[in-house]
């Protein structure tokens, strides 16, 4: 057994007593006499005067202990007098001492009833009093329940604290009246996140009839950005997903070409899962790709596809293959921007493309009004006019002429010039190239008009004139197909000068009643429908998104108004249904629309719309109330509508009702989960019982039936309490004392989480312990190690670390004056927070030496902390970034901002706050209280008297009732007081005068700042690894650390020693008897006394 060591007697005390003893331990009736002969006869001597049954010092009776002395229920004071005789520190200087011989009989003698009494108990597991949830712990389970950070914990009762100083401790958990109604009420607010409708049971962040609402718009959006794809639309659309067509490209190239690449067994859809994309989509692409029928501008896609280079046998290179993936790049930017060289509304940039049959409306002639910007000090304006081919057939005859062209300028007033006829301000070469009022076929054309043939593109300059800010170019194109060719081209006005303001603008043109634009209107629409710009509308309309008929789409009018408002809701999704989406993710999406539109009164809604629009008389009729003899009474167009939206409702109400014994396997599967084991018995008929009961009896609708049970099963025992089961007699193991029930899978599972994740068992450990496979050791370790890796560890942080240290909830601390201090902000304590907890979770995930908890160089810090500490971090962030070699004196416990803030006073530092932290919190030493008649110093560091904090303690110390204590105390505060009382370093007091931070304790040893006290706790650094144990250990156990841990503390001290990093010791925890077993039977004296205490 380790037993601390400070300072050792000049004699080595350990060594005589073996010499005195021998080697070899007594049996425990020996070791009983050896007590009674030697050591009472010695206490009696020399520690009755102080430790007797009159007023005993430190509230230690010796006299007491010694007549019937229980080493297992007393043996924290034992091993307390041990150390106490050991360095010599008792009795105290001024009374007799006893001689070397004596005293290392006494701690002989202690020392060997400790160790015979650790290991007769050491197989003992403990009694675990019965454990409630923790608030944390609650709020925790429900996240890992239901998917949402509804944070429950900030409506529960606060947790009182016990055993080793956790909230985990069930003697210290009592149920009252007012925590009962706490618990009904957050598990009533976690059943209204319940989401309802056609599919399974979920839940969302926003509670009720909203959230139903809300959940299936995300469910949907979710489906869509995650499959689908648009190009921008709508007042602040942004477009998403466009690259699956390049990639469904290099697929279909692999596709093509497998042999080649020695992937002859390979599917499409393996292909499209190494991509990225649906296998579906792919599938799709790679039929169209193939498909020989396609009319132009498809045809022309896929001959671009066609024509991607072959690979040399093999597998491919890196370079090869990346030029294959620039062309297909390359293929999906010719499909994107088709629609900006040849759509109908190519230059309304925030439209959606519009390509249905109904909205190609082109003609043969069109207006274009050009706006010219330049910039400032040009002198001349560069236009050009670009004439293309819109059916992909080469260059076309195509005869334009372009109509009474005119510049306009604008002067800086904004007042408009006269309108200047185009001829009259080109150079005399531009105007010679134009041919001004000539038609090369002979045509009739005005003075100012002139002709361009074919797919000409000239380009003129137009001086500007003195004073101008911009101009605009008014000019009627017409196509003339009497001199020229039947076909479709595009007519682009365009600016070669770089500007803000001003844009291209451009128009088809086209015989509307000629063959050309027939077929060409053809092949677009089908280009449409196969390589769409969009897989999906929104399923709430922007502004310029097409709206269902019989709305007027007609943007900004009040019937679309009316439609934004009260329907809002519209689905146009046939390319992502059919193409991409597989069947699953189908279902899924119908489940979703089904529970949008039933979240409000949709159909009542649209039919009154519908109504109103069509003259239909619906006579108070609601769309349930609907029969079939009315709605085919109705003329033709109203009955369309009628029956589609009649249809529509049906078929949302049959399933919401065919979801409903859904949602209750549902939730019997939560309760499943939530219980963290297997329903045993009749829980699962008497849930079933209670929600019929509710139906039947109390006639609640479905849905507050149902959260109603899950109400019930969040406020049962088997949710709040971890319960153990009560043996049968079976598993018990009588190597102890005292009979031990060795835990089931699922009880060992849940002790686990709740140590680890401050939760229930996830996926994986519940599979493991539903196999019976965790009671195996080496299952056992697997899990402890994918645990303290997995993200959910960070909780071992905050709640292990945090309540240990006393950063805890750190984020809503309010112990600072903030006048004083007005850079304590929200911000800067969240900051604070989160680089404490990012700072264990680095250990505990990254399994580092417990060592680096005090002597680590590195912090996390984000910007926001960094400038606090005067650190320039790069790259500078929101988000904490581990910073490795930090200078600044930071690195370690000791300089984090959260333990020097919660250590000092509101209005300055307190090194007596600081020292006393170290020693109870850091080396495990306890420190008697102060006595009532202590007294204070002033809460501010510049007190009227004009002395200072040090000062202050100085004479303070000179009582000697105080000086025991604050010799111990004040110099490892004042080792820590160049850091203020924010966390921020500095070199002087707020008036100037100088920091001393140099001290010396009791035994002599000087401590000079920081860097002295990490030297000084470096030699100390086997009572912190006590301490770490103990806190562990009691931690996992949820008791106070008893007389059989004693041996299983030592181990893990061994495994410190041997370099052990933290999962070596929390595995040893783990594997422990104390951890696996329970004790059977009633609790012994020693829990009793704790309980009690």
């Amino acid at each position: 057994m380790h037993l601390p060591s400070r300072t050792r007697p000049v004699v080595p005390l350990v060594l005589l007593s073996v010499v005195l003893f021998g080697r070899c331990g007594l049996s425990l009736v020996a070791a009983e006499r050896d007590f009674r002969d030697v050591a009472a006869t010695l206490l009696e001597q020399f520690c009755f005067d102080c430790h007797g049954n009159q007023e005993p010092e430190a509230r230690v009776n010796l006299q007491l202990l010694a007549s019937d002395p229980d080493f297992a229920t007393n043996f924290k004071t034992w091993r307390k007098v041990n150390e106490m005789l050991e360095e010599g520190k008792m009795p105290p200087a001024d009374v007799e001492q006893p001689d070397d011989v004596h005293r290392a009989q006494l701690v002989s003698v202690i020392q060997r009833r400790l160790r015979q009494t650790a290991e007769q108990h050491a197989k003992d597991p403990g009694t675990v009093t019965l454990r409630r949830l923790t608030s944390a712990e609650f709020s925790y389970s429900i996240s890992d329940l239901i998917g949402l950070e509804l944070n429950v914990a900030n409506d529960l009762v606060g947790d009182a604290v016990g055993g080793e100083g956790f909230a985990n401790v069930g003697t210290v958990q009592f149920m009252q009246d007012s925590t009962l109604e706490r618990y009904l009420d957050a598990a009533k607010r976690v059943a209204s996140h319940a989401v309802l409708g056609s599919g399974p049971l979920g839940f969302y962040k926003d509670p009720g009839q909203t959230g139903f609402e809300l959940s299936a718009i995300n469910r949907i959006q979710e489906i869509y950005r995650k499959h689908g794809f648009r190009t921008a639309a709508g007042e602040g659309g942004e477009a998403f997903g466009l690259d699956r067509y390049s990639r469904a490209f290099y697929v279909a190239w692999q596709f093509r070409y497998r042999n080649k690449l020695g992937k002859g067994d390979v599917t499409i859809g393996e292909l499209a899962m190494e991509a990225g994309i649906d296998t579906r989509f792919a599938q799709y692409i790679w039929s169209v790709l193939n498909n020989r029928s396609i009319s132009y501008p498809t045809s022309d896609i896929a001959e671009r596809w066609r024509k991607l280079p072959p690979p040399t046998t093999g597998a491919p290179t890196t370079k090869t293959s990346n030029a294959v993936r620039l062309q297909c790049e390359e293929i999906h930017r010719v499909v994107h921007d088709w629609q900006i060289r040849f759509g109908q509304n190519a230059d309304a940039k925030e439209e959606a493309p519009v390509l249905a049959v109904d909205s190609f409306d082109v003609q043969r002639s069109k207006l274009f009004e050009m706006n010219i910007n330049w910039p400032v000090g040009t002198k001349i304006a560069h236009i050009q006019l670009k004439v293309e081919s819109a059916n992909g057939k080469g260059k076309p005859n195509a005869v334009i002429i372009w109509r009474d062209p005119k510049i306009q300028f604008r002067i800086p007033d904004l007042r408009l010039k006269d309108p200047v006829p185009l001829s009259t301000m080109v150079a005399a070469r531009a105007a010679r190239q134009l041919k001004f009022g000539e038609h090369p076929a002979g045509g009739s054309i005005e003075l100012h008009d002139f002709v361009t043939t074919r797919t000409e593109s000239p380009t003129f300059e137009i001086p500007i004139v003195d004073g101008a800010t911009s101009a605009q170019l008014i000019v009627m194109a017409e196509l003339d197909v009497q001199h020229g060719d039947d076909c479709i081209v595009r007519c682009t006005i365009a600016q070669e000068e770089e500007t803000d303001q001003g844009k291209q603008v451009s128009a088809l043109l086209a015989n509307p009643e000629g063959a050309a634009f027939s077929q060409w209107k053809a092949g677009v629409l089908d280009f449409a429908m196969l390589l769409p710009q969009v897989s999906h509308r929104e399923p709430a309309p922007s502004d310029r998104d097409p709206i269902p008929a019989p709305f007027d789409t007609t943007y900004n009018n009040p019937e679309r108004n009316d439609f934004h408002y009260k329907i809002k809701y519209y689905r146009d999704d046939q390319f992502l249904v059919d193409n991409i989406l597989d069947d699953a993710t189908r279902e899924q999406l119908d489940q979703a629309w089904m529970d949008l539109l039933g979240s409000f009164e949709y159909h009542d809604t649209y039919l009154k719309f519908v109504a109103n629009k069509l003259g239909v008389d619906l006579g108070g009729r609601e769309i349930a109330g609907l029969d079939v003899d009315w709605i085919n009474g109705l003329a033709d167009n109203p009955r369309m509508y009628v029956q589609r939206l009649d249809r529509s409702y049906r078929a949302i109400q049959k399933a919401f009702a065919s979801a409903e014994a859904g949602h209750l396997l549902d939730v019997i599967q939560f309760a499943h989960r939530a219980w963290r084991r297997p329903l045993l018995g009749d829980e699962e008929r008497l849930l079933r019982q209670f929600y019929e009961h509710l139906r039947e009896t109390e006639k609640l609708g479905h849905r507050r039936a149902i959260r109603a049970l899950l109400t019930r099963i969040l406020l049962a025992p088997e949710f709040l309490y971890r319960s153990e089961r009560p043996h049968d007699g079976r598993d018990l193991d009588f190597a102890a004392q005292t009979r031990a029930v060795k835990l089931s899978d699922w009880e060992l599972a849940s002790r686990l989480s709740y140590l680890l994740w401050s939760s229930l068992p996830d996926e994986e450990l519940r599979r493991v312990a539903a196999a019976g496979e965790l009671t195996s050791p080496d299952q056992l370790n697997a899990q402890v190690r994918r645990m303290l890796r997995h993200p959910k560890a960070r909780r071992f942080a905050t709640e292990f670390f945090g309540q240990w240290f006393g950063f805890y909830q750190f984020d809503r601390y309010r112990g600072i004056d903030s006048k004083r201090f007005p850079e304590f902000t929200d911000g800067l304590k969240i900051a604070m927070h989160s680089e404490a907890v990012s700072f264990f979770e680095h250990i505990i995930r990254n399994d580092r030496p417990i060592g680096e908890i005090l002597f680590a160089d590195y912090a996390f810090l984000n910007d926001e902390l960094a400038a606090h500490y005067d650190i320039e971090l790069e790259p500078a962030s929101s988000e904490h970034q581990l910073v490795k070699d930090v200078r600044h004196h930071r690195g370690g416990l000791l300089s984090l901002g959260a333990v020097l803030t919660i250590t000092s006073a509101p209005m300055r530092t307190s090194p007596v706050k600081r020292g006393d932290w170290i020693l109870r919190r850091v080396l495990g030493t306890a420190v008697p209280p102060p006595p009532a008649d202590a007294g204070s110093i002033p809460a501010d560091d510049l007190g009227a008297d004009g002395l200072t904090v040090r000062a202050r303690l100085a004479a303070h110390r000179r009582d000697v009732s105080c000086n025991t204590c604050h010799s111990r105390i004040d110099p490892l505060g004042f080792a820590l007081e160049q850091y203020d009382a924010i966390g921020r370093w500095r070199k002087v007091y707020r008036d100037g005068e100088a920091i001393e931070i140099t001290e010396k304790l009791t035994d002599g040893t000087v401590i000079k700042g920081a860097e002295g006290l990490r030297v000084y706790l470096k030699n100390q650094e086997p009572l912190f690894h006590r301490t770490f144990c103990t806190k562990l250990v009691g931690y996992a156990l949820g008791r106070r650390e008893s007389i059989s841990d004693v041996m299983l503390i030592d181990q893990i001290m061994t495994d410190i020693e041997n370099g052990g990093r933290f999962s070596a010791l929390v595995e040893r925890v783990v594997a422990s008897r104390q951890f696996r077993y329970r004790r059977a039977g009633s609790e012994g004296p020693l829990e009793a006394r704790e309980r009690n205490e």
